[in-house]
């Protein structure tokens, strides 16, 4: 991978991080201030992403929609993240038999598509951006957990860690020293990758109704909203969905970096 598509990637990430953290940088707009007189007003200086079917400004929401889709996705990364890595190291150190019945679960609960599991996970927590961040994060848990298991205990088995303890090294220093470090990096390049999907299955529960409700600005939510005006105003949906792909895009672009430096 290009060192030039690195900097752009983590330069349209910064952009997104400013419009997440501080929007009335990028726009000082209300992203809910309607204008029914400027409804479906085409692209141009006045409105640079034109206005909606209530004239409400597509630029500040595109803007002010990058909180709850890129947190929600951050946080549900996070929490599943914390969970399984947890999980998955005390299973590791476990007896054989816990151990083995611990991937076999996580085997089964992956074959499961994780937007579906998600789906599924919803029904039974319940709508709203809480319950569908918290079903996207069950949802991400195994594939962390696995990954933690496994790669404790292969360092767990390696020379580096049976050296350690021939020289005295206490169970301590050899799990901090040795054995975190390296759990730590596949589960932070998984965890790159998972914050995307993340955002892109928080969009897509948006979308189908069980997330943020209109008009909040979020980018599933203006999807939603918009599809039934595409063929009055294009860039209605055009706009949200290009803030979802590019931010996609650049975490993935990252995540791919990332693993070829670990490498």
């Amino acid at each position: 991978m290009t060192r030039a598509l690195r900097w752009v990637a983590a330069c349209l990430l910064a952009a997104v991080a400013i419009a997440v953290f501080a929007p009335t940088v990028l726009t000082a707009v209300d992203p809910l201030a309607t204008d029914p007189s400027a409804a479906f007003t085409a692209p141009g200086p006045g409105h640079l992403l034109g206005t909606d079917q209530v004239g409400r400004d597509m630029w500040a929401r595109v803007v002010h929609g990058s909180a709850s889709t890129v947190l929600s996705g951050l946080a549900a990364t996070a929490a599943a993240l914390v969970c399984g890595g947890v999980l998955g190291l005390l299973s590791a150190f476990g007896p054989g038999p816990v151990r083995a019945l611990f991937l076999r679960v996580t085997e089964v609960a992956l074959a499961i598509p994780e937007f579906l599991l998600a789906l599924l996970l919803v029904a039974v927590i319940g709508a709203g951006p809480t319950g569908v961040a918290i079903a996207v994060a069950v949802a991400a848990f195994p594939g962390y957990a696995r990954v933690a298991a496994l790669s404790a205990r292969e360092v767990i088995g390696s020379p580096a860690v049976e050296a350690a303890r021939l020289v005295g090294a206490g169970p301590s220093r050899r799990f901090f020293v040795h054995v975190l470090p390296r759990v730590a990096r596949p589960l932070g390049s998984l965890a790159a990758a998972g914050a995307a999907f993340a955002m892109l299955s928080i969009a897509g529960l948006t979308f189908l109704g069980l997330g943020i409700a209109p008009p909040s600005p979020d980018w599933g939510a203006m999807l939603a909203e918009g599809q039934g005006f595409v063929s009055r105003g294009w860039w209605i949906v055009v706009f949200p969905g290009l803030a979802l792909v590019v931010t996609v895009g650049a975490l993935t672009v990252l995540a791919r970096a990332a693993r070829e430096d670990r490498a």
